[in-house]
């Protein structure tokens, strides 16, 4: 049987690939930056290619470590952000960039699905509350302002999907993916004919649905030599980003919760059946027969990069300059500054805002500066701002009934042991930090033990999984002030709202 696994994960910011034994043991990993392209207010895109070369770089690194070229591979599987959506010809070339889900040009799109459908009854559906950044309105965007080009779609892919194209010559999506095109109806596991013919869409035009531990393929000759990985490899159908990290943290029971840190935040909890809420995103788990609710914050990690390189040019050049992590000088700047930043609110709201809120006109703000603010507490604000934000998501769940009794964290803010203590204290629970920089790739690597059988049932690949490396409790004294506080950040944005939307207004007015 063969003894390596092969993850990879498209991020946000880049692809990430690891390289696991049938232990669980991390082998090597390699990661591959690549750039998001904002052409307009409200657009973010990718483009494909910068993936598959990223894929090929990442791989050809992890593959030429401990001579195992001439190893075969268990298989690999491929997790992404989501969604992306990619039209691709029929010879499966992008006939545009990919939309993120980070782009919210198809705001106009969603006022038309209300009338036509509702948003109970795509919720009734699809599980799933409507938005601009899920596919449906992306689409109607697309066949309204680029006809020529919806007509030429042969299929909508996702960005893991049209890596699989590559490797195999096949197009598919995975399952967790599909219920975020708001077209996949979640009682019958097909696309819906009812949401199909409402918006005129052709059910032609998108991919058959697999479960994400299904061997779509093998990789082709010409993709091997691209890629190196070894032909014949089977692939699996995949994921999306986050249960892939929850598989990677050992997050595979129900109750058990994850915060996912990056450029966004993803908080999480795994359950045992489908819970629709206007709230969160609720899809399933790569793990058969289990959901995976989840609740993302779009700015948290992009909130601290922004002021960092906006408002502390001279202290990162200074750490890079002297070899060290640009953010290490972070925690100890942001230490000088007491729990609540002496009454110093941040709303993590710089590119709008999903769960809970939806708002894509909301953005940030600093609430209660003085004249004496100090620049340690503007970044122990936006630490708690995050952190209260995640406590606001948690919320939703404990709200709709569901027990949360496991808390892990990955991901980028996890590197700041403040940051970690600082979530512990405004939640209130105690927090199980990751041993992996980066869960997914590993998550996905554990997968395909899952499909090929390496792993008899999940509770073998349980056993695979790392332990976590650091645990943070929360102090009852701090969490008593930052419940205070709480009670003024939930209100906030209530506050704020209609402001927003007319600065939106302002925002997209001509430029003189």
């Amino acid at each position: 049987m063969p003894d390596l696994m092969l993850g990879i994960d498209v991020g946000t910011s880049g692809l990430k690939a690891a390289l696991l034994r049938n232990s669980g043991e991390v082998v090597t990993e390699a990661g591959e930056e690549y750039p998001t392209y904002y052409p307009y207010p409200s657009w973010a895109e990718q483009d494909p290619e910068d993936w598959w070369k990223a894929l090929c770089t990442a791989v050809h690194r992890v593959m030429a470590s401990v001579a195992t070229r001439s190893l075969p591979l268990a298989g690999v599987c491929i997790s992404s952000q989501a969604p992306v959506i990619i039209p691709v010809a029929v010879d499966g070339r992008p006939l545009m960039r990919g939309m993120l889900w980070l782009d919210k040009r198809a705001e106009s799109e969603c006022a038309l699905i209300r009338e036509v459908i509702g948003e109970a009854r795509i919720s009734q559906i699809t599980a799933n509350n409507l938005s601009s950044y899920l596919g449906a309105p992306s689409y109607i965007w697309l066949k309204r302002n680029h006809p020529d080009l919806f007509a030429q779609t042969h299929q909508f892919l996702m960005a893991n999907s049209y890596l699989n194209w590559r490797l195999t010559g096949r197009f598919t999506i995975d399952v967790s993916q599909a219920p975020l095109q708001l077209l996949y109806d979640i009682t019958s596991g097909t696309w819906s004919d009812e949401i199909l013919r409402a918006l005129d869409l052709p059910v032609e035009k998108l991919p058959p649905v697999y479960p994400c531990l299904a061997i779509i393929g093998e990789v082709r000759k010409d993709a091997a030599d691209e890629s190196g990985i070894p032909a014949g490899t089977p692939v699996l159908a995949g994921t999306t980003d986050t249960p892939a990290a929850m598989v990677g943290m050992g997050v595979l029971e129900s109750g058990q919760a994850f915060i996912s840190h990056g450029t966004g935040c993803n908080i999480g909890l795994c359950v045992s059946r489908p819970w629709p809420s206007r709230h969160i995103v609720c899809i399933p788990h790569a793990i058969p027969g289990m959901w995976m609710l989840s609740a993302v914050m779009t700015s948290s990690g992009a909130s601290m990069r922004w002021f960092v390189n906006e408002l502390c040019a001279r202290e990162r050049h200074d750490a890079v300059a002297a070899g060290q992590n640009p953010y290490d000088w972070i925690d100890t700047d942001a230490r000088t500054a007491p729990p609540g930043s002496r009454g110093l609110l941040f709303l993590p709201y710089l590119m709008g805002e999903q769960s809970p809120i939806w708002d894509p006109d909301a953005r940030g703000a600093f609430v209660g500066i003085s004249a004496d603010t100090t620049r340690g507490e503007m970044l122990r604000a936006i630490m708690e701002g995050v952190a209260f934000g995640i406590r606001q998501n948690l919320q939703v769940y404990l709200n709709g009934g569901w027990k949360v009794h496991d808390v892990r964290a990955q991901g980028g803010a996890t590197k700041s042991p403040l940051w970690n203590q600082i979530i512990s204290d405004v939640i209130g629970r105690t927090i199980y930090v990751s041993s992996l920089p980066n869960s997914a790739p590993v998550g996905d690597a554990l997968l395909v033990g899952l499909a090929t059988g390496i792993y008899r049932d999940v509770q073998d690949l349980v056993a695979a999984c790392p332990a976590p490396s650091s645990v943070y409790t929360p102090n009852p004294e701090i969490t008593a002030i930052y419940e205070r506080l709480y009670r003024i950040y939930e209100k906030l944005y209530g506050y704020l709202a209609d402001s927003f939307h007319q600065l939106a207004i302002v925002r997209n007015l001509p430029a003189i």
